[in-house]
């Protein structure tokens, strides 16, 4: 009975002591190196949507030279790609307002 006394103790001393290092993480910087992930993945985000928006695009132009595409399909593909540059600015945008708000 005093072993599973003394195991709990422990499990609720251990609780105890992570719920208090959490706040001091955040406050070190955790935070920080976690915003920095985040927009390293953002901007990998950019680079590899770009890459395949600009081999879309170019593609689209070639179809068109050579008399597949007309001007029009080749003014929604690149409207396409500007609504997909805009979705990923506003929604980094509206993480960033929601951020923001406190209680």
């Amino acid at each position: 009975m005093k072993a599973l006394q003394k195991s709990s103790i422990n499990q609720w001393l251990l609780a105890a002591f992570l719920s208090m290092l959490c706040p001091l993480t955040m406050a070190a910087g955790f935070e920080g190196e976690v915003t920095s992930m985040i927009i390293m993945v953002r901007n990998g985000i950019y680079a590899v949507v770009g890459a395949v928006a600009t081999i879309a695009l170019l593609w689209q132009f070639a179809q068109g030279f050579m008399g597949r595409k007309t001007w029009g399909d080749i003014l929604e593909t690149a409207l396409w790609i500007v609504g997909a540059g805009a979705g990923i600015v506003i929604a980094t945008w509206l993480f960033t307002k929601g951020g923001s708000m406190s209680i």
